[in-house]
């Protein structure tokens, strides 16, 4: 594979290629004008009633997908612009190959919004039920007396087996957002490239799957698209030439989404009493990092000080975390930056396979971090409670409709089913009548409805999800 080029790692070439006769380029970029796109869709204004860590949270302090999108996207904007800077002060790229600021902050703000696009109601473990529900189903339900299972390639069958809002995200931003046309935001290759962190189909998934743990790569760990979008994958990764490996800003994504929710998932875990001062210092202690002690003990001491003259109910104790939760963070950021350039070649050469924060300075304090969050914030519960009520409303709207998709456009649907039918939204129908256009094979055809059952049920907000649950139960 050739050394990856900055020019095409930020392309700018669309998919398919922009007709339009007028030239707007001294107005806005391509990549600027994929901002406007996203903000005013439909998907990324959802994002805003999903879940980040507590489901259906009252609260206005607790985060959504939207202000993670948000905060995410502030953090790789820091990255990328310190990694641009690094990389022409050490004189790592000749003049004429260097990164365009502009372009890698504009792609990393844009990516980085659309991270989560993808993501089913009720976080990842949204992702889980609809996993589960294929796992259960596909080997057991029939359709004209034939197992689903046998009706599906191996591919097919794995993608759905391996349903991954990462995957979800590519078919919505391609294909099933409608505002002009038929291919979804239309955006830029280099955008869609960094969304998707892991390239790689299904079967090289499942492939690796089989190796010892230790022998696995990072980057197929999870699927990055079906095979339904699997042309449009091909044409990015030509567009921006990172064949086989990552879009090098997928890594800056990646380290800027970690840091993202480990340090924000530990205020909101504070402000909910779910773990104290002292707790937090003792993960510091053990993680060996003494300046990141010694430092929540001075924000501690100077919380101390100014309790006379705070207002009543100031806690030192709070002023302390968050203090030190901010500035920790923008401390990773700059060590995320570093260790991007420390390994600059391997990037660039497309064979660096680790992520960002498990190579910089701080690796062994943020997988503290991460290990007491999953202890204290996730594993507690209130949020098991609400995960388990989530998968009983995914559950129940999964068979609802995905039994009346394995019929939809048969003999065999009922009265009932045609009815879940209606309720469908009309974009996902669209795109399964665009998509099975002069398809003859039944299997390719409910490849695409069961599909289709994906788009509907990973679409929806977390409410929307309860209220439709509640609305056909009768509750």
């Amino acid at each position: 594979m050739e050394r990856l080029k900055w020019n095409k790692i930020t392309s700018e070439e669309r998919i398919p290629k922009n007709n339009s006769k007028q030239d707007l380029s001294g107005l806005r970029s391509e990549i600027e004008s994929d901002y406007h796109r996203i903000i005013r869709s439909a998907s990324f204004r959802r994002l805003q009633d999903k879940t980040q860590v507590f489901p259906l949270d009252k609260s206005d302090f607790v985060r959504t997908r939207l202000t993670h999108s948000l905060e995410v996207a502030a953090i790789a904007k820091l990255i990328g612009k310190q990694v641009c800077t690094k990389i022409k002060a050490n004189h790592l790229e000749a003049e004429e190959d260097l990164p365009d600021p502009l372009n890698v902050i504009e792609v990393l703000n844009c990516s980085c919004l659309l991270h989560d696009i993808g993501n089913p109601p009720f976080g990842h473990f949204g992702e889980t039920a609809i996993r589960d529900w294929f796992i259960q189903n596909l080997e057991k339900l029939t359709l004209n007396n034939k197992i689903l299972k046998e009706y599906l390639t191996p591919q097919q069958y794995g993608d759905l087996i391996n349903y991954e809002g990462n995957a979800q995200a590519l078919r919505i931003v391609s294909k099933l957002h409608r505002l002009v046309g038929n291919n979804g935001m239309h955006l830029t290759s280099s955008v869609m490239d960094t969304i998707i962190k892991y390239p790689t189909s299904s079967l090289v998934k499942m492939k690796e799957d089989e190796l010892p743990k230790k022998e696995r790569s990072l980057l197929r760990k999870k699927i990055g698209y079906f095979q339904s979008e699997e042309r449009i994958f091909n044409e990015i990764k030509e567009n921006t030439g990172c064949y086989d490996c990552r879009n090098p800003l997928a890594f800056i994504l990646e380290a800027a989404d970690d840091l993202a929710y480990t340090f924000a998932d530990l205020e909101d875990g504070f402000n909910k009493s779910l773990y104290s001062y002292e707790d937090l210092l003792k993960v510091i202690v053990d993680s060996g990092d003494v300046k990141g002690s010694e430092s929540l003990e001075k924000a501690y001491c100077d919380g101390k000080k100014l309790v006379a003259e705070k207002e009543k109910g100031f806690d030192p104790y709070k002023h302390a975390v968050f203090s030190w939760l901010t500035l920790k963070q923008l401390y990773c950021i700059s060590q995320a930056s570093d260790a991007f350039i420390y390994h600059y070649e391997e990037i660039m050469q497309g064979t660096f396979t680790k992520e960002l924060l498990a190579v910089c300075t701080q690796a062994k304090l943020i997988d503290g971090l991460k290990r007491f969050s999953f202890d204290r914030i996730y594993n507690v519960s209130p949020i098991l409670k609400l995960e388990l009520m989530g998968n009983e409303i995914l559950t129940f709207l999964l068979n609802r409709f995905m039994n009346a998709l394995i019929v939809y456009e048969t003999d065999s649907i009922t009265e009932i089913q045609s009815k879940y039918i209606d309720l469908l939204s009309r974009n996902y129908l669209d795109n399964y009548h665009r998509s099975v256009k002069g398809v003859t094979d039944e299997g390719e055809r409910l490849y695409h409805r069961l599909l289709l059952g994906c788009d509907f049920i990973a679409g929806m907000t977390d409410s929307y999800a309860k209220s439709l649950y509640q609305e056909l139960k009768g509750i």
